[in-house]
């Protein structure tokens, strides 16, 4: 039995919350099976417990997240967490009489991803939010100051010279923050930490720019968790879904598998029946967490709404829901909906044909008016006029597909090579070979639309040979997207200038903050584009990196701050010239003068 009482208060303390924040979930499952059978050798010296688990030499101590083991983990191992269970079965029982009950620990649970519909749990009782606590709030600070401390150990050293536990630790943040419930900063560490696993595999998903802007928008985030703490501000778990009144009648039109993120899975596209219905797409995303140890087991394919079978062997049947929920444009798979009738899905009717796209333009004028990013809001049938080119670059790793519409304009569906789309890259080329040799327009496609460095950018969800629109819609543009050449000129050159300026940001996140920054002809262009506010916001962004760069301190930081503000202005100006060059662009493709 342990002597010390502050270690023992501390092991006593240390249920599967605690354990599981300290690691993982995955290791603090294999640590139980592991001390099940195992023997303990220990033995007390200057306040710790030297355990020999499986051959390793641990130190237990106070606190327990800085004990040691002999392993060449650097972060709280299998065999830490086993002889901490083992400890604990040293431990008597502590008498009822002996002071407070500790209080109710949250048990760490598998999140929910943003844009994922994971089943959801009974509902809770609803109460008004409380108010936190001053412990509470020095957890949440504590927490945030160890992600900050992450976010700027990347900016100072470089992904190119990133720690190998790297990604170990953001997964460690993740979980602490989840145990503080700091629900949106769980969302972004994760995310970081799955994207420098797949930089330091070398996996082609990985984009450096991306996780430029994914770093600085989790910086920003933490930002906002200052020393007036309100429950809100920490975000939420579960996402609030609204019931919709009567029955909701959809159809299935795509599925397409997806993984990264941290997550892995099905997404299942469908159309409301109803034509005046405020959202025509809806989803339903069947994703796995894979940050776990063995989950790809666990989870059996999702059968929502009381379907007997897998909903991806029911992507034929049109459904009738009764209680359905909706968030986002994504259906949740509460036990409240469930499908009261069924029958066969016709796609190739009127209903799909009065939303098909013919005009290019009228995509771009959508996305501006919607300007939102949730995948429903992006989502289009399209019917082009003809495949106008198709073929994969092997420098870029892409498949390109060139659409043309009836007016002659042209835009590209990109699909980037993964491992995971291989196989739905070779499905693209088949059919590529089929529509080029097609005499007549026998295709149509559901697609994600998006704006890439001022230019209309869509991916294929799915594919169809058999809908032939006889009802379609006609397109006149708006008034008000109505372009000089001027303002085609202008948009371009300075959405030409930001993209520099980005690619500047993301040479520093790549290289470090040791590396040399050339960027005089940034600033110098800044002033002849007559853009003196981005021009001093970059000013001082490379002051302070030459300034860290000649210093022997660690002064991250003060480049991280001015990093942001670069960002927000960055971010703003681009969502106002986006649009106005996508349309010049798209224009200028047909050949007419703008």
């Amino acid at each position: 039995m342990l002597e010390n009482q502050l270690l023992a208060e501390a092991l006593r303390g240390a249920g599967e919350a605690e354990l599981t924040a300290l690691a993982n979930k995955g290791l603090y499952k294999r640590a139980v099976k592991d001390a099940e059978n195992a023997a303990l050798d220990f033995t007390e010296l200057d306040g710790t417990a030297l355990v020999i688990v499986g051959g390793e030499k641990c130190v237990i101590t106070q606190p327990l997240s800085a004990s040691k083991c002999s392993c060449p983990s650097r972060t709280i191992c299998r065999h830490i967490l086993t002889a901490i269970l083992l400890l604990q079965k040293t431990l008597p029982e502590k008498p009822q009489s002996e002071g407070v009950q500790p209080p109710d620990t949250p048990t760490v649970t598998e999140p929910t991803a943003p844009g994922t519909s994971l089943p959801e749990k009974s509902p809770e009782p609803s109460e008004a939010p409380q108010a936190l606590s001053a412990a509470e709030c020095e957890k949440i600070h504590a927490c945030a100051e160890m992600c900050r401390e992450l976010i700027c150990g990347v900016l100072s050293h470089g992904l190119v010279r990133v720690s190998e536990s790297a990604a170990e630790d953001f997964e460690l943040a993740a979980v602490r923050c989840h145990a503080a419930k700091m629900a949106e900063c769980e969302r972004l560490m994760r995310g970081l930490g799955g994207r420098i696993a797949d930089c330091a595999a070398r996996r082609a998903s990985f984009d450096s720019r991306i996780f430029t802007d994914r770093l600085l928008e989790t910086a920003d985030c933490l930002d906002t968790l200052s020393d007036d703490l309100t429950p809100d501000a920490l975000g939420s778990f579960r996402g609030k879904y609204e019931p919709i009144e009567g029955s909701l009648d959809i159809i299935p039109v795509g599925q397409r598998t997806m993984t990264g993120g941290g997550h892995e899975g099905d997404i299942f596209y469908f159309v409301t029946a109803d034509r005046n219905a405020e959202r025509r797409f809806l989803t339903f995303s069947d994703l796995r967490p894979t940050y776990y140890e063995n989950v790809r087991r666990r989870q059996p394919a999702a059968a929502p709404w009381g379907l007997g079978a897998p909903l991806k062997n029911m992507m034929k049947q049109r459904m009738t829901l009764s209680g359905a929920k909706v968030r986002g444009g994504r259906l949740s798979a509460s036990k409240d909906t469930v499908v009261t009738a069924l029958s066969g899905a016709v796609l190739d009717s009127p209903l799909i044909h009065s939303m098909m796209v013919t005009d290019l333009r009228e995509i771009i004028v959508t996305l501006a008016e919607r300007a939102s990013d949730d995948e429903t809001d992006r989502l289009f049938f399209i019917y082009p006029k003809r495949l106008a080119d198709y073929g994969f670059d092997r420098h870029t790793q892409r498949l390109i597909m060139t659409f043309e519409d009836d007016r002659g304009c042209t835009a590209k569906c990109v699909v980037k090579y993964r491992a995971e789309t291989k196989g739905f890259i070779e499905l693209l080329e088949r059919r590529c070979a089929r529509m080029k040799e097609a005499r007549s327009r026998t295709f149509s496609l559901l697609v994600s639309a998006y704006i890439d460095e001022g230019e209309l950018r869509l991916f294929p969800i799915e594919v169809y040979d058999f809908i032939m629109p006889i009802e379609l819609h006609g397109f006149e543009l708006p008034q008000k997207y109505d372009l000089t050449e001027y303002d085609a000129d202008s948009a371009e050159e300075l959405l030409c200038h930001i993209s520099r300026t980005r690619e500047m940001m993301t040479g520093i996140v790549r290289t470090g903050l040791q590396a040399e920054i050339k960027c005089n002809d940034l600033i110098t262009e800044c002033g002849k584009l007559g853009m003196s506010g981005l021009a001093e916001l970059t000013k001082e962004l490379v002051s302070a990196a030459e300034s860290c760069r000649h210093s022997m301190k660690d002064n991250s930081r003060d480049v991280l701050r001015p990093m942001q503000r670069l960002k927000m202005y960055l971010d703003l100006a681009e969502k106002k010239l986006e649009i106005t060059s996508a349309l010049a662009k798209l224009q200028a493709n047909n050949g007419n003068n703008i």
